[in-house]
């Protein structure tokens, strides 16, 4: 069954509790709790892959090369794989004619909202390119530069919402719900199959012993969840891996706002 939860709404996408037979008798608030943790969970494991919320991007520069106050600028950039010191703009080198595009500085799971002008645009003028480009199909171009003074909806301001990380397919939703169903088994004192952080400790001739990190080893014990997890994250990274390059220009993150981009 598939259930949208409030608790951790910022996840635009809800887990698939199949596998937790006992879910509908548990508190609406315990499930919450039980999904939010699971998607936080992932996202630590995933090296913040899965599991993110939603963000406002404010590029600063599009990539392009029409005539603007602020679009010629002076940087070091690599051009046919050499490196030049001067005035240049936007150009992958691939296409015969310019593209008018903005580069996201990681993975994109999904654009919730291109803002532009005041108004929310239409998903037909844009389309997204190797999972890191904003493309402008619709013949004009993206803006150059904007005040960034300005607020997310402003007319003159320029804003893309979207997740960033890999969106989950069918294996990803149910490795959370069954993680989600593990967290609602611990809370209850069920017996559940979540590590315990317990891992040596000595009383009254009972031992234990007591781990630093609940997943110190990337891994949860769990084997469908671990098994999802390593199929997007094989090498159990820490953190997203990211693209820097001198021709890159930079782009602003501003708070969150839904209600203002969808009116």
């Amino acid at each position: 069954m598939m259930v949208t939860y409030k608790y951790d709404s910022c996840v635009p996408w809800a887990p698939n509790m199949g596998c937790c037979p006992d879910w509908d008798e548990h508190p609406t608030e315990l499930q919450d709790r039980a999904v939010a943790l699971a998607w936080r969970a992932m996202r630590f494991l995933s090296a913040g892959l899965l599991g993110s919320c939603e963000v406002n991007l404010r590029p600063c520069a599009a990539r392009s090369c029409d005539a603007c106050t602020y679009q010629w600028y002076s940087s070091p950039y690599i051009r046919d794989g050499d490196w030049y010191n001067g005035y240049h703009c936007g150009d992958d080198g691939c296409s015969c004619e310019q593209v008018s595009e903005v580069l996201f500085p990681g993975q994109v799971a999904e654009i919730t909202a291109v803002f532009l002008h005041g108004e929310v645009m239409s998903p037909s003028k844009y389309r997204l390119d190797d999972t890191r480009r904003l493309v402008r199909v619709d013949g004009e171009e993206w803006p150059h530069c904007q005040n960034m003074n300005l607020p997310n909806d402003h007319v003159d301001a320029f804003t893309v919402s979207y997740v960033p990380g890999v969106k989950p397919d069918a294996a990803g939703l149910w490795a959370v719900g069954v993680l989600a169903c593990e967290f609602a088994k611990a809370c209850t004192g069920a017996k559940c199959r979540l590590p315990s952080s317990v891992t040596s400790m000595s009383r009254q001739g009972v031992s234990y012993e007591f781990d630093n990190s609940m997943f110190s080893n990337g891994q949860t014990g769990i084997r469908e969840v671990d098994a999802y997890v390593l199929s997007i994250n094989p090498n159990r990274l820490k953190v997203p891996a990211r693209v820097w390059s001198p021709d890159q220009r930079q782009v602003r993150y501003t708070p969150t706002s839904v209600e203002s981009l969808h009116g």
